[in-house]
């Protein structure tokens, strides 16, 4: 397989980076305590992130399948983080907020482990995994978004509180699918040929 190289005017670390402080100074804005302090931080952290994009620029700009995949890893957990960043910032600091970090945290530590059989599911729609992840997937928008619904339920929120929800589901959705970007292209297609 012949490798090509990006060059650095293709390799789309500008754009991400506009497409993190664009999302970075949206999330900020709400809830609407602290944006002072939620925009420094969401900025810092798209800057962070564009740095990172750069590095696996230097260190994979001669194989441009590899770099994108990679990049593209960094990008959805990105925009992972801004989707669920309101839903987060309007739990904190309840006992909700640390529920829902666990759980979350822990699955993408899981799927990270995990990450041949999401591969696998993405590339064959068909095989038992794809289904997996798809009820995987069902079954945590019915418990963390329980856990979302008690919160509301116990507290008085406002009417951003459903927007944020939904912008976490978002956000996790992204979660499932980014660890298929740590697979090589051979690996693709070894999974795209095996079937259960």
């Amino acid at each position: 397989m012949n490798a090509k190289s990006v060059p650095f005017m293709k390799n789309r670390v500008f754009i991400t980076l506009f497409l993190h402080l664009v999302l970075g100074v949206l999330s900020s804005l709400a809830p609407e305590e602290n944006v002072g302090v939620w925009l420094r931080i969401n900025i810092i952290l798209a800057i962070v992130l564009g740095l990172i994009n750069y590095i696996i620029w230097v260190l994979h700009k001669s194989d441009s399948k590899r770099y994108f995949s990679y990049h593209s890893f960094v990008m959805l957990l990105g925009l992972a983080y801004y989707m669920m960043a309101p839903a987060f910032r309007s739990l904190y600091p309840t006992v909700f907020f640390w529920g829902l970090l666990v759980a979350t945290l822990g699955f993408l530590v899981f799927l990270l482990l995990k990450r041949d059989d999401v591969t696998r599911a993405l590339v064959n729609p068909q095989d038992a995994w794809f289904k997996k992840v798809i009820f995987s997937y069902c079954g945590i928008i019915l418990v963390l978004g329980g856990i979302l619904w008690a919160y509301m339920l116990a507290t008085a929120t406002g009417p951003f509180t459903p927007v944020a929800i939904i912008l976490f589901f978002i956000g996790f959705f992204f979660i499932m699918i980014s660890p298929a970007m740590l697979s090589t292209p051979e690996r693709v297609r070894e999974l795209q040929e095996s079937r259960y």
